[in-house]
């Protein structure tokens, strides 16, 4: 990718004029909607940055508006530059409240014309050429035999029912073809069954093409002026650049005007991008499986060669590579061997550099393994072009589309593995799990986004804004920066709460008896306090960082108190909201036990939610790989690892969860933590001090 050239551009008054008029418009035609100084604040930092090719980061805690803060000053200027405001977020549920009702209220308000679309993932739909083979149409034996595919079993026949059911539902027009919304349950393995990878798809060369779901939705997608995604599928466009007959996913980075909403998740997410992982011995099985489809290549397409092999060295190529893979994992044993009882078996690279004695066979399976992927790139491309109507070659193009993921699967974990890190900057983690069945999987992961996001985002981006609630702890950029990469010349706000928050809240923590490593005694202080101090006639949330500790403290409380408890993963976890909420109105009380993904964009207003206990502060787990390989960095280097890491992700994570408490301007309540060591070690004050400015209760 080329750096991005800044444009000369600059905040015309003829845009600031679009945006006020968008503003005083939403303000005319919102019923209840109320002025506030943060969020106009949000739109003009949001402003600069979309008009002039910048980078904005705005921290808006709850109650500011960020989404309208972000619309009332993109929506203007992506229409007067032609331009496409792309917001990106890290939630399904946001995802679906922006294009059902926050971005169609805000048009309908403002009298704004423009075009929408929701860009998901290519597996997220329904391939109708897949689907009507899994019910049997087309499903005759083809001169590649029905060996070709790589699935471990055929479909069963309720599963094939399943496919026909939701083949008819959108060939009658009654659904869309999205897989999240589903006229029929969709079970695990039916899934990849009735989808296509973007390597195994025939695109408008299909026989199904002009019925294609996926088709349907990227058209949109080109054609939208605003376009709501996700952080990886975001990310992913961006690596892969044009594609789909040379067309950009969503569109050129140089004409998007990107937003990411929920800002705090993007480095968790572009970490994930640079990870690859292999499942060592699966791979060495489904590799070994290759030569019947190689075989099939050569027949389908006529050639002597593909890729420059001969068919008996591209089936070599794939012996060997099995038998490699198959040898390291013999060699794995000479290093490591996970104790009998270790629940969960993992063992890291120090500093990430893998013992000497691997260096030649992953040199040799990396060459290797690039050889096998430049016959499958070559292969898949040269099927691609038999005819469409001839369900053989479809068939073999998925096939080949499949192994070819599978070979790149393999290829990236390799080249990570001998990857030279660079001096200075961290190292990548390179880490083996052992799965329930014994098998191993090897991992290597970035340990910072800062390299990933400088790639894709910042220096190819037209202009970027990052929002969340939480972006810092306590006003400071510095660790958000250093670890996303932002530019210098980024402008950061962190606005003021809208909400009188010291009258309207509360920060109590008590003389805890006991530390939460104390694993024995703090879950039975935790239920013996919340039996005692929460207010058992409203709501209430209870936030765990460990599972086991939050079942242990529900199995701990009284009879009478337990009936009111409702429990992460004891149900649904919509079903369990909605039962709380229906319990509070009516005033019976009830209490959420929940993980952390309760801690964030829970919306509990109200009696809902007028106590939120913490029961201990969710420092980072430091035997996290990744983690624990950029700790060991840091301090390598002289640097507190704690202080950079632990602290900062704490404040972030603590912020959240406080959030839950405080939706509107006349809720009231306390945020309880339970952690005595705010109290005893030096961090203590830190975290209190950078903390929403609740009304103190500390002691």
């Amino acid at each position: 990718m080329t750096e991005k050239v800044e444009a000369p551009r600059a905040l015309t008054e003829e845009v600031k004029t679009a945006i006020r008029d968008a503003y005083a418009k939403l303000q005319a035609n919102t019923p209840g909607f109320s002025t506030r100084r943060s969020q106009s604040q949000m739109i003009g930092v949001v402003s600069r940055a979309l008009a002039s090719g910048g980078v904005g980061v705005v921290e808006a805690p709850t109650g500011v508006g960020k989404s309208l803060g972000y619309l009332t000053a993109g929506v203007p200027i992506a229409l007067a530059s032609k331009k496409k405001l792309v917001i990106s977020t890290g939630t399904v549920a946001l995802q679906s409240q922006l294009v059902e009702r926050d971005i169609p209220n805000f048009l309908k308000a403002t009298g704004l014309q423009a075009t929408v679309a929701l860009a998901k993932g290519r597996t997220r739909y329904l391939c109708t050429r897949n689907a009507a083979e899994a019910q049997g149409e087309g499903a005759q034996e083809s001169m590649f035999g029905d060996e070709v595919l790589l699935y471990e079993r055929p479909l069963a026949p309720i599963e094939m029912d399943v496919a026909g059911k939701l083949m008819r539902a959108f060939t009658e027009g009654r659904w869309n073809g999205d897989l999240d919304n589903a006229p029929e349950a969709v079970t695990p393995g039916l899934r990849p069954r009735i989808t296509t990878p973007a390597s195994g798809c025939a695109g408008r060369r299909c026989a199904y093409s002009t019925q294609c779901p996926v088709l349907r939705a990227r058209n949109e997608v080109r054609e939208a002026q605003i376009v709501v995604t996700n952080h990886a599928l975001l990310l992913s466009a961006l690596s892969i650049g044009e594609s789909d007959n040379g067309q950009p996913l969503i569109a050129a980075p140089a004409d998007m005007l990107l937003v990411l909403d929920e800002g705090h998740h993007i480095g968790n997410v572009a970490i994930d991008q640079g990870a690859a992982s292999l499942p060592l011995d699966d791979m060495a099985r489904r590799t070994g499986r290759l030569q019947i489809i190689i075989a099939g290549a050569y027949r389908a397409v006529d050639k002597d060669k593909i890729g420059n092999l001969l068919p008996n060295e591209a089936i070599d190529a794939a012996a060997r590579v099995a038998k490699l893979l198959k040898a390291f994992a013999d060699g794995i044993a000479q290093v490591w061997t996970p104790a009998p009882d270790e629940r969960e078996p993992l063992w890291r690279a120090a500093n990430g550099r893998l013992p000497e004695a691997w260096r030649q066979p992953i040199e040799e399976l990396a060459d290797e393994t690039r050889t096998l992927l430049n016959w499958a790139t070559a292969a898949a491309a040269q099927v691609a072009k038999g005819k469409p109507e001839d369900a053989g070659h479809e068939r073999l193009q998925r096939s080949l589309g499949m192994a070819l993921e599978m070979i790149q699967q393999q290829y990236d974990l390799w080249v990570g593995w001998r990857r030279e890190d660079k001096e200075g900057q961290p190292p990548m983690a390179r880490w083996i799990t052992l799965t329930r069945d014994g098998e191993h999987v090897l991992h290597c992961s970035p340990v910072s986004a800062a390299m990933v996001l400088r790639k894709l985002l910042w220096d190819e981006v037209d202009s970027v804004v990052m929002t969340s609630a939480t972006l810092t702890g306590g006003g400071d950029f510095q660790a958000l920066a250093i670890d996303n990469g932002i530019p210098e010349e980024a402008e950061m706000v962190s606005l003021a709460s809208p909400f009188d928050l010291p009258n309207q809240a509360q920060l109590v923590v008590p003389p805890f008896p006991v530390t939460p490593d104390d694993r024995e005694r703090h879950p039975k202080e935790v239920a013996k306090y919340l039996a005692a101090e929460l207010d058992w006639d409203k709501g209430s949330i209870v936030l765990f960082t460990s599972r086991w500790k939050m079942e242990k403290v529900a199995e701990l409380m009284p009879a009478t108190q337990r009936r009111k408890v409702l429990v992460q993963g004891e149900g649904a976890k919509q079903k369990m909201i909605d039962e709380h909420l229906r319990r509070t109105a009516a005033g019976e009380g009830s209490v959420l036990f929940g993980l952390n993904s309760f801690g964030e964009g829970l919306d509990l207003p109200g009696e809902a939610c007028t106590t939120v206990v913490i029961t201990q502060v969710p420092f980072a787990v430091p035997t996290d790989p990744q983690t624990s390989t950029l700790s060991e960095w840091f301090e390598s280097r002289g640097l507190n690892s704690f202080n950079l890491i632990a602290i900062p992700h704490a404040l972030r994570t603590l912020t959240q969860f406080a959030g839950r408490l405080i939706r509107t301007s006349t809720d009231t309540g306390r945020v309880v933590i339970l952690d005595s060591r705010l109290l005893t070690r030096r961090y203590g004050r830190r975290i209190i001090d950078a903390l929403p400015p609740f009304r103190r209760v500390i002691g």
